[in-house]
């Protein structure tokens, strides 16, 4: 055989082998995280609905579109990234501003914050760098650059390392002191649009994009992802894991669906809102979910929504549709979510120039 006839025969070995995964995939679904519960005699405790979740504080101060966001690690402060060019870390409990810095590129798209002590700042856009800020003295910037595509997203492994997606289909791990890269992450086949680092484990992260596929990686072992799931058929924008269980992450998509995820079970534990994602021959909506966050027992999924509404998911529910809806939490796109990490708040960012912290 010549190697054209090897090569075609080796891709169609693959290709079986992978419908062959997916057929037992698809047979261990048996139940869902509910029905283990049901079964076992226990019944889950009733969520908590509006009007209980009310809108707490609206943070004002950007003059363009609020297009990310993230909290402290001690929950008492966050920074916002808007493309007026700045980027804003508020006080939670006030709802003042307590510092602003100014950035080079006003096309930002990602802003992260180190979870320890929360001095340092990281940010990132279509400039193709990642910058890194020190509160004290934020005009000594340290900019990273090797990505070949916009910045997506930025989250601190330490105060010495920091991890980036782009839109050059790679993830990267960065040696913040000398602006290197220490690894390069490259299985994805397009844009990486988020990423989020296991619990209590920062050997391990999860990537998404918009090839429609999550890798599950360990920096310890860059040359190739630990674990590939599918469940969805768009872009796949935003991805988290459960903040109490460092094997469960779930995924949100331009196609208005959510799918919650095992790594030990290597399958979808849960698919909820549009339940034709599974399906590449439904059509695409115009309209979908943008970002998401857990709460922090890992019960609810949230939601932002392009028509500016958040969605709240029961992991722990049979129903596929949302257990409680907060319809016209802004005006426009609701680009950003997140979940203090003690729980208590959730914050919402928007096109229209406001953050929102909702309990």
């Amino acid at each position: 055989m010549d190697i054209n006839s090897r090569v075609e025969a080796a891709k169609e070995k693959v290709a079986s082998l992978q419908r062959k995964i997916e057929d037992t995939q698809a047979s261990k679904r048996d139940q869902t995280i509910g029905q283990v519960l049901r079964s076992k005699g226990e019944t889950p405790a009733s969520v908590r609905a509006p009007p209980s979740t009310k809108l707490r504080r609206t943070l004002k101060g950007h003059f363009g579109k609020v297009v990310a966001l993230h909290w402290s690690g001690d929950s008492s402060h966050l920074v916002s990234a808007s493309q007026d060019g700045n980027l804003l870390v508020w006080n939670t409990v006030t709802g003042n501003k307590t510092q602003s810095v100014s950035l080079k590129s006003s096309y930002v798209m990602a802003v992260g914050m180190e979870q320890g002590r929360g001095q340092m700042l990281a940010c990132g856009g279509l400039d193709n760098l990642c910058t890194v800020y020190r509160l004290g003295a934020p005009e000594k910037a340290i900019e990273m650059a090797s990505h070949d595509g916009f910045i997506s997203c930025c989250r601190f492994l330490s105060e010495d390392k920091i991890l980036t997606s782009s839109g050059d289909s790679t993830c990267i791990r960065w040696d913040i002191a000398t602006g290197t890269p220490l690894n390069t992450f490259a299985e994805h086949t397009a844009d990486v649009m988020f990423l989020s680092i296991k619990p209590e484990d920062n050997n391990v992260f999860v990537s998404c994009s918009v090839d429609k596929t999550v890798k599950v990686w360990d920096v310890r072992a860059p040359r190739s992802s630990m674990q590939t799931f599918k469940c969805h058929n768009d872009d796949i924008n935003a991805i988290e894991f459960m903040p109490t269980d460092g094997n469960a992450f779930a995924t949100c998509s331009q196609d208005n669906s959510v799918c919650l995820f095992d790594i030990r079970a290597c399958n979808v534990l849960n698919r909820f809102g549009n339940q034709n994602s599974g399906s590449t021959e439904s059509s695409m909506p115009e309209e979908g979910y943008t970002s998401l966050a857990f709460s922090r027992s890992g019960r609810l999924i949230f939601c932002g929504h392009s028509d500016g509404s958040v969605l709240a998911y029961d992991v722990l529910s049979e129903k596929k549709t949302s257990t409680f809806t907060i319809n016209g939490a802004h005006d426009r796109v609701v680009s950003c979510v997140g979940v203090s990490p003690k729980g208590d708040a959730l914050c919402t960012g928007s096109w229209d120039g406001l953050l929102k912290i909702w309990a």
